[in-house]
């Protein structure tokens, strides 16, 4: 066990995403582990409200960029507080966190949970990627220097499976309007242009004509635009009852466990949540062969991965894994499998304490990996479960 690191988690957004579930998933799992944690964000922040028992503290703040009132008080505070490392997340933070550095030289380490095109990314102490695929895109695109950058896996919900599962299974099942006997396909996410439900509505007509007991259950937050063109889809194909929207869900794995195959049909994709926590509930995953996505999907192991906008090939692949039950449990068994070996939380949590310890030796000149006073904790005791059940927004 490494000594105690003072260390700060600074996220801006105020719902729930995939970076911030990551920043609370971390910031748990380091303070579990001793260490002085402080997660900077916004106040009546959705990540706010999940902190209560976790051992983390919170720090508000508006986090603005100009005037500098707040970017100096930040500085203020944590030279005082003598902290080893900033660590930020999404765009908002990243930018404040590359703006602290011209009033403290603490440093600043960021995770790369996106694949878009930023300047401030070269700028960063040490990059942490979320897949190999966005550390390449942020050696080639946003010239991140290769010896300073770093992929590490996301932290995933480890739930165990509970003996009553079946029975949990057929109550989410008719809780949400949906029948025992039904062949469940679930896609989880935001309903935005990126994850292209359109895709699996295109290809939803073929896939009923072999499986006629297929229904899609639709999760995540719904975006009013894209909603419109998917509504219209909707009618025009009278799918209103194969094709139905479900409420926010609080307890993904239970949700997870409910379907029978998980669709990720993105146009573009980072890395991708939902895949690895489908396996982590035993079911197989059809995903488009895009980004992250080709890091966690073995094509024809654990799920099928199909080109991006082919309803065609879509539809194939979901039929062929619904048709066949053997063939689904084999896959499943293989993406649990797959899941154990590459979500390693606890692994994870040590590797980016060892980034920060390098980081702060190289940039402060200071060795934080010996011991160091902190406060005594005043916390309860810290739970040993994952994070607090959420709301699914993505």
């Amino acid at each position: 066990m490494r000594p105690p690191m003072k260390i700060v988690q600074l996220i801006s957004g105020f719902g729930v995403n995939g970076a911030i579930i990551q920043c609370l998933r971390l910031a748990e799992g380091l303070a579990r582990r001793g260490h002085d944690v402080t997660l900077v964000g916004r106040n009546n922040s959705w990540i706010q409200s999940q902190l209560p028992g976790t051992g983390v503290k919170f720090r508000c703040s508006d986090l603005k960029r100009w005037p500098f009132h707040d970017l100096k008080a930040m500085a203020r505070w944590i030279e005082h507080e003598h902290i080893d490392i900033v660590h930020t997340h999404n765009t908002s933070g990243q930018i404040f966190g590359m703006m602290l550095k011209m009033f403290t030289e603490v440093p600043v380490v960021a995770t790369a949970h996106h694949n878009k095109l930023h300047a401030y990314w070269m700028m960063k102490d040490f990059v942490i990627a979320n897949s190999d695929h966005t550390r390449s895109i942020e050696i080639n695109w946003n010239r991140v220097r290769p010896h300073n950058i770093e992929t590490i896996r996301a932290l995933i919900d480890h739930a165990p499976i509970p003996r009553n599962s079946q029975q949990l299974r057929d109550r989410w099942r008719r809780e949400n309007g949906f029948t025992e006997s039904d062949k469940l396909i679930g896609i989880v996410g935001d309903v935005c242009p990126r994850k292209n439900h359109l895709l699996l509505l295109k290809a939803l007509p073929e896939i009923l004509r072999r499986v006629p007991r297929a229904k899609v259950a639709v999760i995540g937050n719904r975006c009013p635009h894209y909603m419109k063109r998917v509504s219209r889809r909707i009618d025009r194909q009278g799918l209103h009852n194969e094709f139905r929207f479900v409420d926010f869900q609080y307890d993904i794995p239970n949700m997870m466990r409910a379907i029978d195959l998980l669709v990720a049909c993105p146009t573009q994709e980072a890395f991708g949540l939902t895949p690895p926590e489908a396996m982590a509930a035993f079911k197989p995953v059809v995903a488009t062969r895009v980004g992250g996505l080709i890091e966690s999907v073995v094509d024809g192991e654990t799920g099928y991965l199909v080109p991006s906008n082919n309803a065609t090939a879509l539809s194939a692949a979901v039929a062929t894994v619904l048709e066949n039950d053997d063939l689904a449990e084999q896959m499943g068994m293989a993406g649990r499998a797959r899941f154990l070996d590459m979500f390693d939380n606890h692994r994870n949590v040590i590797r980016h304490e060892e980034i920060y310890t390098e980081v702060a030796r190289r940039v402060l000149r200071r060795d934080v990996s010996k011991p160091v006073s902190l406060p005594k904790r005043t916390t309860a005791t810290l739970p040993t479960a994952g994070v607090p059940p959420m709301v699914y927004h993505r």
